[in-house]
């Protein structure tokens, strides 16, 4: 059976001090009295033993107050000693009348605070036993009264303490648990107000930025290192409404490799996007049109990166937990993805800025120096990311004779139309430039060398069904000769590459043109 009540909490933190003092003061009256009061010496000897062991007691008290041991114990043995001390008092002090008698009010206090209902109740018995037999040898008819009225009180007293402890403990177990919420609260808004001034802080970096690609490594930073989260992605949507990863993170491993989305596998990506509101998904394993990251993936939150009302792509964040995203995070998220989507839109429209600076007018395809920019930056990523990439080189054969026949109109012509056919050939990822005069230049990013060469063909066959119209003068057909080379099997610098491409594009020509060749 439990003898203490809990006392590990309480909204009085003094009363051990309180009760320390009451003792000591009691000790005062002791002393007071056993030394001015003039009793036999026998008497004396007694009192100073009884004064020797309250001292000791209160020594052992005030230990137990700085942790010595456990102060319920100190309790128990005051309430002990009191049982055995004060009716021994109230014998040697006038009996009925001692002035000792309101020392039981201090023990039942103590006994109705740390003790449980049936031991307190025990203790109170204990008590007024006590004070029975303490009178009971000057016991009279006429003292009947008094007693009674003591003993009533000591009762009534023991119930009003034992009713105000226990609605005292009940309305701090209530204020405590308020106070604890309270701190829990405060603990979380500090804890969301520094994310939040650090988001805010990368945000500024990110509208800083403007460079898509830099854009997308700050967000994939600021959700691993910032949000903390392990499993999360940036999926953008091509021209062709086909979703892809542009960078994820399994399990705090990073890839910033494109991957296409199997959409039928991943509805609800698409749900949110045309919605355009963020989405918590509780638990994955009970939807059908949602695939997680990573195996272990539970939970997942999905938010819009939205700008200007226009959704340019979707950030999501996954968890081993059940439903371990709440509303603090979708706030979290949100001030992330808008920030994100403004940055990337930023970015965009800075490249497309850059781009009309090098744009060939005539084919409307980046130019020379565009190609040597983007050259090095793909085989850079390349070599970091162990990625291949692929590079095509395109020239139309007897061009100068058809420019010497059919005139340099004809000839515009025919390099517009060639372009046109060369863009339907490849991706949107593709890089596709004029290298120069009637030279073409694709950069193929994470394309082998086998899959270049597939590509490379297409383009020929196009361009050797195509039927170009040069006006007054007719129809007219053109062939082309294709090279193509490849990271790593071709060489890792950017000169090695562009050369051994330049050189499977003569073997294309000197072999009899109209061919795809590789070295």
């Amino acid at each position: 059976m439990k003898l203490f009540l809990d006392r590990n909490k309480t909204l009085l933190p003094r009363i051990d001090t309180i009760y320390m003092l009451s003792r000591i003061l009691a000790l005062a009256s002791i002393s007071w009295f056993g030394y001015f009061r003039g009793l036999p010496q026998g008497d004396m000897l007694l009192f100073d033993f009884i004064l020797a062991t309250y001292i000791a007691h209160l020594v052992l008290f005030y230990a137990a107050t700085k942790g010595r041991f456990d102060i319920k114990l100190a309790y128990l043995s005051a309430i002990v000693y009191d049982i055995l001390l004060v009716p021994l008092l109230v014998l040697y002090t006038e009996s009925v009348n001692s002035a000792f008698y309101p020392l039981f009010y201090l023990t039942i206090s103590v006994a109705a605070y740390v003790l449980t209902f049936w031991f307190s109740l025990a203790a109170v018995v204990l008590v007024t036993i006590g004070y029975v037999i303490s009178v009971y040898n000057v016991f009279t008819l006429e003292a009947l009264f008094d007693l009674s009225v003591r003993v009533g009180f000591i009762w009534v007293y023991y119930l009003a303490i034992l009713y105000a402890s226990d609605y005292m403990r009940r309305s701090e177990r209530r204020l405590l648990k308020v106070f604890d919420t309270l701190n829990m609260r405060t603990s979380e808004l500090e804890k969301s107000q520094a994310q939040l001034e650090m988001i805010y802080e990368n945000t500024r970096i990110l509208a800083s930025i403007l460079e898509p690609d830099a854009v997308v490594r700050e967000v994939m930073r600021i959700m691993g290192n910032l949000l903390r989260y392990r499993s999360y992605a940036l999926i953008f949507k091509d021209k062709l409404g086909n979703f892809y990863y542009r960078a994820r993170s399994e399990a705090g491993k990073t890839n910033f490799a494109l991957k296409a989305i199997d959409i039928s596998r991943m509805e609800l990506v698409r749900k949110v996007s045309n919605v355009g509101e963020s989405i918590i998904v509780k638990d994955i394993l009970k939807r059908e049109d949602y695939e997680g990251l990573a195996e272990k993936s539970r939970s997942a939150l999905i938010t819009v990166m939205t700008a200007h009302g226009l959704t340019n792509g979707i950030i999501v964040a996954e968890s081993e937990d059940v439903d371990h995203f709440k509303q603090r995070d979708v706030q979290m998220m949100s001030a992330v993805a808008r920030s994100a989507a403004l940055a990337m839109e930023n970015a965009e429209l800075h490249k497309k800025t850059e781009e009309l600076t090098v744009i060939d007018e005539l084919t409307e395809t980046y130019n020379y120096r565009y190609f040597v920019q983007k050259l090095e930056e793909e085989k850079r990523r390349a070599i970091r990311y162990d990625q291949p990439l692929s590079l095509i080189m395109v020239d139309i054969d007897w061009f100068k004779k058809l420019n010497d026949s059919y005139g340099h109109e004809v000839g515009n012509v025919v390099l517009k139309g060639l372009s046109a056919i060369i863009k339907q050939c490849i991706r949107d990822v593709d890089i596709f430039t004029r290298y120069g005069g009637e030279e073409f230049a694709i950069i193929l990013p994470q394309t082998t060398l086998k899959e270049a060469s597939v590509i490379g063909e297409r383009i020929r066959e196009r361009v050797e069904k195509e039927v170009f119209d040069a006006g007054r003068l007719g129809k007219l057909r053109i062939t082309v000769s294709v090279g193509v080379s490849s990271y790593p099997e071709n060489g890792k610098a950017e000169e090695e590459l562009l050369a051994v491409t330049d050189q499977a594009l003569y073997r294309a020509k000197g072999e009899g043109r109209n061919l795809v060749r590789i070295i």
